[in-house]
């Protein structure tokens, strides 16, 4: 009876060792480094974290901050669990990434603080979770080689080599050819640094003449707004009419030569009546003192002095003249 009840207890003694030995594992094991068991804890969630290893460490300005303690998966997320040491506060507007040190490194959590461009944002508290709005999960290894595999079926390498070998089939096989390309670059460098000034010149205009139109800000809004527009096509009608016309008066021009007699007849025409001027204007004092000294006054004083009146045979027959006028009532 006592060696079934030692057998019995050996068996319940296996037994026990065995189910503990079952729940070790290499996480179970005290890790070496700080373990930040005084620290606090921030959920950070991803939308994938591939293979995160548990005690991945969490790195924050180049520098250990903490570590990860628990992965779980979320209905919507993956909540990794960092344990924070007590004297780090980070900032509720922080990013977190999955980044590795090497190609062949472990995955390890870095947060970055964003760019300050106010008041620096609240600690978060023990608990608080990083949302996953402001996280960034690596790709994924099928989209990864999905991409690669992309690039390399759809010919990329095969026209990098083609450009690769156009180039040298554009380039000067012969050594005087290279020569002379290097000199004339040289030539040309060497050209371009004694006239420094005029390029400085240059620039100084094109910065001169890009402040002139900083200046005409509002002159250029209203030509390319609504009424400039309307005014630029008006102009274009406009400009497209005198481009017909002209043309026609260019043919008037050329073929106008006809007008050359005409205009050496009015020419000679025009020298005639100069010189008929010339003549007017030597008679026009003789004509001018002829009205003036005979006509005119005889118009003023129209009478006529008689002094004599001979008859046919030679008798003066004035006596008379006083005794007829009388008659005639025209002298008293």
């Amino acid at each position: 009876m006592s060696r079934l009840l030692r057998a019995m207890l050996a068996a319940a003694v296996s037994a026990t060792l065995l189910s503990s030995c079952t729940t070790l594992n290499a996480n179970s094991l005290p890790q070496p480094g700080d373990n930040y068991r005084d620290g606090y804890d921030v959920i950070v969630e991803f939308s994938n974290v591939l293979n995160l290893p548990e005690r991945a460490k969490v790195v924050m300005d180049g520098t250990p901050v903490g570590v990860v303690t628990k992965v779980n998966i979320s209905s919507s997320a993956v909540d990794v669990t960092a344990r924070i040491d007590r004297d780090v506060e980070v900032p509720s507007n922080v990013h977190a990434i999955l980044q590795q040190a090497t190609v062949l490194g472990d995955i390890y959590v870095a947060l970055e603080r964003p760019q300050e461009t106010g008041q620096p944002a609240p600690a978060l508290h023990p608990g608080a979770r990083i949302l996953v709005a402001q996280t960034t999960s690596p790709p994924q290894i099928e989209d990864t080689i999905a991409n690669l595999a992309n690039f390399v079926a759809s010919g990329s390498i095969q026209r990098a080599q083609n450009a690769v070998v156009n180039i040298n089939s554009v380039t000067p096989s012969a050594a005087g050819e290279l020569n002379q390309i290097a000199s004339r670059v040289a030539t040309d460098l060497g050209d371009l640094s004694k006239n420094v000034d005029l390029v400085d010149l240059w620039l100084t205009g094109l910065s001169g003449a890009g402040n002139v139109m900083a200046t005409r800000t509002t002159a250029f809004q209203f030509w390319f707004s609504d009424v400039g527009i309307r005014g630029f096509k008006r102009n274009i009608l406009v400009a497209n009419s005198m481009g017909r016309l002209l043309p026609s008066v260019g043919s008037v021009y050329s073929g106008g030569y006809w007008l050359v007699p005409m205009m050496t007849s009015v020419a000679t025409a025009t020298e005639s009546i100069q010189h008929a001027k010339w003549s007017i204007e030597d008679e026009l004092p003789k004509w001018r003192r002829l009205f003036t000294d005979y006509f005119m006054p005889q118009d003023k004083y129209p009478a006529i002095n008689i002094t004599s009146i001979v008859g046919p045979d030679g008798r003066e027959m004035s006596g008379d003249t006083e005794q007829v006028l009388r008659m005639l009532g025209a002298i008293p």
